[in-house]
């Protein structure tokens, strides 16, 4: 809402409250953690509660979560350190200390020691103090540690819908499925939508060009991303990175590739009659 986005730089780290940093969580090309001072992290979408001043889409540089120290209670064996969001206050197993076998919450398997990978909802197993959705550190098995094959089978027939011609027709969706999954709980995948950038696509999100490929100087057709648009707060480019009547979406990019980031934003149609500002 001031300096505009990406104001901490590797070159000009900011201070603890201060954004907006372009962390990890950004995903694409980012300055992972440089962007802020010393041991500060980049935290992702965490800038108001510094001020409500900042962009609710605003990352701010931040002390790291430590591991925290849990009461003495009856409840929890002494053997677990990480005892999941109901006991500990805070982040307990982090990169620099993992947790062992049984112990959440975890975010992913760098948290875990060892050779173990964290779970998913997968904390109840081991005590009832842990809450449903914690994720526990877990031996990999054979098939965690095999590659999941993605395959794509049918699903349900669609509505029937009726053409520009007249024509009165109806699709079935694609579902993507893991091997061993159940397939009716994999989400539909339109079958028209490519997993690759189409060849000469000049901008395909931050997971290829990085992020704001579509500018007022070079802007970009339907589909394309990622633009930086009034979603985005800040010092945007308003609809301008897209051409003609086009204008630049909020993380919409999906519907277009599978292969753009969750957080890109793409040039659309727009979807009522609208002056462009």
């Amino acid at each position: 809402n001031y300096q505009g986005r990406r104001c901490c730089t590797p070159e000009n780290p900011c201070g603890e409250g201060e954004g907006d940093c372009d962390g990890p969580d950004d995903g694409g090309q980012h300055d992972g953690h440089e962007g802020c001072r010393g041991s500060l992290v980049c935290g992702s979408n965490n800038c108001q509660k510094f001020g409500l001043y900042f962009h609710e889409k605003d990352d701010c540089c931040e002390r790291p979560p430590q591991p925290t120290k849990k009461p003495v209670t009856y409840l929890i064996p002494i053997a677990n350190r990480c005892a999941g969001r109901i006991i500990d206050t805070g982040k307990c197993c982090t990169a620099s200390a993992p947790c062992d076998e049984g112990e959440g919450d975890c975010e992913n398997d760098d948290e875990c020691g060892d050779d173990l990978v964290c779970g998913n909802n997968n904390c109840k197993q081991f005590a009832a103090f842990f809450h449903p959705k914690d994720d526990c550190c877990v031996k990999p098995s054979v098939e965690q540690s095999a590659p999941l094959t993605t395959v794509y089978e049918w699903g349900e027939w669609g509505p029937w819908m009726v053409s520009k011609s007249g024509k009165k027709t109806r699709t079935q969706q694609q579902i993507t499925v893991k091997k061993n999954q159940d397939p009716s709980k994999s989400p539909s995948v339109d079958p028209n939508t490519p997993l690759e950038p189409p060849a000469g696509q000049r901008c395909s999100g931050r997971n290829y060009q990085g992020r704001r490929c579509c500018t007022p100087e070079n802007p970009c057709d339907e589909g394309e991303g990622d633009c930086d648009g009034p979603a985005d707060g800040g010092q945007h480019d308003g609809h301008e990175g897209c051409k003609g009547a086009l204008v630049c979406g909020s993380n919409n990019c999906k519907q277009f590739g599978q292969y753009y980031h969750e957080k890109d934003d793409c040039c659309e149609k727009p979807r009522s009659p609208r002056f462009r500002q």
